[in-house]
């Protein structure tokens, strides 16, 4: 198994102030492989719609878990899923 470790990404969540007072949680499915919806999104925002967003995908296979920051409602600097901007956008009119 290899893992990597990102200064940068850790930096930007580390940095983001305000306590959470926007979350979703989002389950679905990405493969067509495996049943059930395994994988899933959470968003953790401050009154700014900025935070963190963790993205957990399941395979058989493998598993992967992503962090990304937030800024505005928008990734800071980092490509969103369609899934990952729908759980945002779900996170802020809550």
């Amino acid at each position: 198994t290899k893992y990597r470790h990102s200064n940068s990404d850790s930096n930007k969540i580390a940095q983001t102030s305000g306590t959470i007072e926007k979350m979703k949680l989002i389950r679905f499915n990405p493969f067509d492989d495996v049943g059930g919806d395994q994988s899933f999104i959470l968003v953790l925002l401050n009154k700014e719609n900025s935070g963190l967003l963790l993205t957990s995908l399941h395979h058989r296979s493998f598993s992967r878990i992503y962090a990304k920051a937030i800024k505005n409602g928008q990734g800071d600097n980092i490509t969103l899923s369609k899934e990952e901007k729908s759980a945002i956008l779900k996170a802020i009119s809550r």
